[in-house]
Parts: structure tokens; sequence; C-alpha cells
């Protein structure tokens, strides 16, 4: 193979596994279900197609088991685990929208500092950003934590019922599709 197309192949598989995370991480957050759901289903794939870890020998340059072994797992479980949250999340059935009404228990706000660059190796604040959270309580005794928009967080008061809009994912994850 020619060495420029390897490495060009080697470069979009590393953007293809960070894509993968973040993009699984941005759909659990409105998933409703315990980390182990995803990430066990996408080690169970990464498992059953672990016979094919010899073809990871032009992404690792090494004939080594243990690092081919690796890799497999690492990328075949990244994907995974990101197609199985988008497919859960984007295939979900409409027809089974429902209204639960959850108890707000704790609302606070993480404030980060952004920064920009001025320079080779030189970074100046450039003010914060922040970002809103709830902490609900559903029926069932289940508490998450909700990522939501400023003015949700604005209108919402703390001991106070919210009505969340409910979606049953494709693979009978449930998807929060709105916060009212």
């Amino acid at each position: 193979m020619n060495t420029f197309f390897v490495k060009t192949l080697r470069i979009m598989m590393l953007f293809l596994f960070i894509i993968s995370l973040a993009l699984g991480y941005v759909i659990y957050e409105d998933t409703l279900a315990v980390w182990w759901i995803p990430v066990g289903v996408a080690l169970l794939i990464a498992l059953a197609t672990l016979p094919f870890y010899r073809k990871w020998s032009w992404l690792t340059t090494t004939e080594g088991k243990v690092m081919n072994v690796l890799c497999h797992i690492g990328c075949v479980g990244a994907i995974s685990y990101a197609l199985f949250l988008s497919g859960n999340y984007w295939l979900a059935d409409t027809a089974s929208i429902y209204e639960e009404t959850v108890m707000v228990q704790k609302k606070y706000i993480e404030t980060h500092k952004k920064t920009r660059r001025v320079g080779k190796h030189r970074y100046v604040s450039n003010g914060v950003r922040k970002e809103y959270y709830l902490q609900v309580a559903f029926e069932n005794g289940n508490v998450e934590t909700l990522h939501v928009s400023s003015a949700v967080y604005n209108k919402t008061r703390q001991g106070k019922e919210k009505v969340l809009t409910l979606q049953k994912g494709f693979f009978g994850l449930p998807v929060v599709t709105k916060v009212l």
C-alpha cells in the first residue's frame, strides 16, 4: 500500500475514534440509562468480533497480538458505543412519546474559564462559559442529572415539579426529548 494512503487512514481512524466517543457522550446525556448498559453492549460487540484482531496490523504497524487486540477493542468498542446510542436516539418510536413528572432536587451551574491564543505558547483569559444542570428524581426513585438551557434553568425552582417529555428508544432505553 502507498505510505501516504496508510498514514491518511491512520489519521482518519483516530478522528473516527474521537468523534465516536464524543458523539456517544453527547447522546448519553439525553438517554436515561445506567452507564454500563451501552458500555457493555459495545464491549460485547468488540469481543464478538475479536477473531478479526489481525486486521488491525495496518494501523498498529506490528504483528503483536496484544497491541492489535487492544486496538481492536478500543476502536470497535468506541464505534459500536456511538452506533448503539445514536441508533437508540434517532430511531426512537415517535408513537411512544409520554410525559413524566419529576421532582427537581437540586439545580446548579458549572462555570468554565475560556481562553484564547495570543502567541505561540501564550493564552489569555477570554471570559467564562456556564453550563446549567438539574438533578431530578423520578417517581420510581431514580435520580438523574440533566443538562438544560439557561431559559429552562431560570424557570425551574428547586423542590418543585417539572414535566419531561420522554420517548422509548429503538433499543428500549428511554430518551429525553424535551424539558418543559
